[in-house]
């Protein structure tokens, strides 16, 4: 079971018609290990200096790609899937995607970054439909994915209504963060897979911490809290930090 993440990276004013709140994008996922035989220092000062050159290269480029880099924090053998760490890639649409790709490996050509102490086998990547955050984005934050199902009957236009009227209660009430929802697309598992997963984030884990006090405290069992399960099951959720590498 791959993990799907992301950064949050737009404010949105709310509206009566909460569908038009959530920004469409896309997003490649790198999930990596680091080669046997380095030691924890080697394959540390081997990821910061490449980690360094490649940011420096992509942020000379003019386009609206960008780039997070997750580390696992609460999770479990499963939710990791096997990968020590996982890089995202987010563009608005899979042309600038590919345009930056192509780019990127032209320059890395002419320029050959140092030396990687990943091995990173397998990617995939998922449309997305970003929602409405409580602010800006952050270089650094916390984000919980929860693997979804629609319920027989599902309305997903329904649901997304009410998680964006849920999501403005909740910011009312003090919380900090954003959402989204991610729908597998290449690359993805076959099978019994989940339909989408769930994925909100946190500036940082005292607001993490502090969002989930409000949510048990204030924002639980809301009308629009408790419309949003009239659609979709969920399972636990796996946690991650993320710092964003570039843009």
């Amino acid at each position: 079971m791959r993990i799907l993440l992301i950064v949050f990276l737009s404010f949105f004013a709310f509206s009566d018609d909460h569908d038009e709140m959530y920004q469409p994008g896309w997003a490649e996922y790198v999930y990596c290990n680091v080669k046997e035989g380095l030691s924890d220092s080697k394959a540390t000062k081997m990821f910061e200096k490449r980690l360094a050159a490649y940011a420096e290269m992509a942020e000379g480029l003019d386009d609206e790609v960008g780039m997070v880099v997750l580390y696992p924090y609460y999770t479990n053998e499963e939710m990791r899937d096997g990968a020590d760490l996982f890089f995202v890639r987010h563009a608005p649409t899979m042309k600038a995607l590919g345009e930056h790709t192509m780019t990127m490996f032209a320059a890395r050509q002419e320029n050959p970054l140092p030396a990687s102490p990943l091995e990173c086998d397998n990617a995939s990547t998922a449309f997305q439909r970003i929602g409405p955050s409580s602010g800006e984005v952050t270089d650094s934050f916390m984000v919980d994915y929860y693997p979804c199902k629609y319920k027989e009957g599902a309305d997903p236009v329904a649901m997304r209504d009410a998680q964006a009227k849920f999501a403005m209660e909740h910011y009312a009430n003090g919380a900090q963060g954003g959402y989204r929802y991610i729908y597998p697309a290449d690359g993805s598992p076959r099978g019994d897979g989940p339909d989408f997963w769930f994925s909100g984030s946190s500036p940082n884990l005292a607001t993490w911490g502090e969002s989930t006090d409000i949510f048990w405290d204030k924002s639980y069992g809301s009308e629009a809290e408790r419309a949003r399960w009239d659609h979709m099951t969920c399972e636990s959720n796996s946690t991650w930090y993320g710092e964003r590498v570039h843009n």
